[in-house]
């Protein structure tokens, strides 16, 4: 018999931490500033001159610095999450990404308990994503709507309906 997965969130995995993007995108900005002659130039010149730069950077981080997803779900009593990445040798910005299923789990189960509460099969979803920040060292992963959502989501009424 063949199980269907029942997916319940998709977390973003980046490439680099949004202030260090930040950070390489102003010194862009400033540099391509410099070159076209700095602050003696007009204001409205000046202007356009840093919005040529930020888009040619590759604009925002939140959208344009993924580099892979890990999609949440139970497996029987354990949570695990799939890791999907882009197909490439190297991890640098590009616009131009392919995702491909790299693991059926990003990190080692975790069981969740037999009588568990709500809380408690929060608690071991984000025990898991702790886990899979250990596992992909040097990337950001994104759970900040993991964890404003999750404590209004039945998670034990999700679980049971799995």
């Amino acid at each position: 018999m063949i199980c269907e997965v029942r997916y319940f969130f998709d977390l973003p995995v980046y490439r680099l931490p949004e202030s260090d993007y930040q950070e390489d995108l102003e010194r862009f900005v400033q540099e391509q500033l410099d070159r076209a002659g700095g602050t003696s130039r007009d204001a409205d010149i000046q202007f356009e001159i840093r919005e040529h730069a930020r888009k040619s950077f590759g604009g925002p981080w939140r959208y344009n610095e993924v580099i892979g997803y890990i999609r949440l779900h139970f497996f029987g009593s354990q949570v695990r999450g799939d890791y999907f990445a882009m197909q490439a040798k190297r991890t640098v910005k590009t616009r131009r990404k392919i995702y491909w299923k790299v693991s059926h789990k990003c990190a080692p189960e975790i069981a969740i308990p037999r009588d568990a509460t709500t809380d408690a099969i929060f608690g071991v979803v984000h025990s898991y994503v702790d886990r899979c920040r250990q596992e992909l060292r040097g990337r950001f992963i994104d759970d900040s709507d993991l964890l404003t959502l999750g404590k209004y989501i039945d998670w034990k009424g999700l679980y049971e309906s799995t």
